[in-house]
């Protein structure tokens, strides 16, 4: 087993955007959680996120109201939506100026309305040109299901473009392939890592998964967060 900044080879500096579903938030508050540990670091969001309740030691509601605080490990930053729970982007601009306050980035780069499945809308997700690894997030879970729209957030790309059916390797490595999904434009350090694998059951499926996962510009890396037990392929 391995530390889960280990798994996803994190250097200082590392900018990290994460994709996907079933597990985002809680991969970013758990690296950031481990990170902590070596650096500062900034938790914020390309989309939208939740408003984070806990997490962080300075939460800024704006970009506006930011300011470099040193004494701060973990710093949460995004614009406050009105009306609602959650934090909007900063925007590109503002980040790439703050950016170098950090010794680590962790940038929430997609939405899934808390479904464990998605496919993308043409919007989605927002990885910025100064990423440096992108890690792509799915919950083993996901596997032996049948695809129906009241758990995979826009069901109708997923079906037309991806298929219809049980949730296999086939479907997923379909699901990672697919040009404007997980990675969409970016070309650096990728990652696609299987999310609440804890059972006996969740270990034969990833070894079975692994006899079909054949990204060579991919690193497959697994494990719960919620157990705090990470592998590597």
């Amino acid at each position: 087993m391995y530390k889960i900044d280990e798994i996803f080879d994190i250097k200082k500096h590392d900018i990290i955007s994460i994709t996907g579903a079933g597990g985002k938030t809680s991969l970013m508050a758990s690296l950031a959680l481990s990170l902590s540990k070596k650096g500062r670091v900034l938790v914020t969001t390309s989309t939208k996120i939740a408003l984070p309740k806990e997490g962080f030691d300075r939460l800024f509601t704006s970009f506006d109201a930011y300011f470099d605080d040193k004494d701060a490990k973990i710093i949460c930053l995004g614009e406050k939506v009105p009306d609602k729970d959650k934090l909007a982007s900063i925007g590109y601009k503002n980040l790439s100026k703050i950016v170098g306050d950090f010794d680590y980035v962790l940038i929430e780069a997609d939405g899934c309305r808390n479904m464990p499945l998605k496919f993308r809308y043409p919007h989605e997700p927002v990885i910025y040109d100064f990423t440096t690894r992108v890690i792509g997030i799915l919950p083993i879970k996901i596997m032996g299901k049948v695809t129906k729209d009241d758990f995979i957030y826009n069901y109708q790309g997923f079906s037309k473009n991806i298929g219809t059916g049980i949730i296999d390797s086939k479907i997923i490595n379909k699901l990672i392939a697919y040009d404007k999904g997980f990675y969409k434009g970016f070309e650096k350090e990728k990652y696609f890592f299987f999310n609440q694998v804890e059972s006996k059951s969740d270990f034969y499926r990833i070894e079975e998964f692994k006899k079909e996962f054949n990204f060579a510009d991919i690193k497959l890396r697994y494990g719960s967060l919620k157990e705090g037990k990470f592998y590597e392929n």
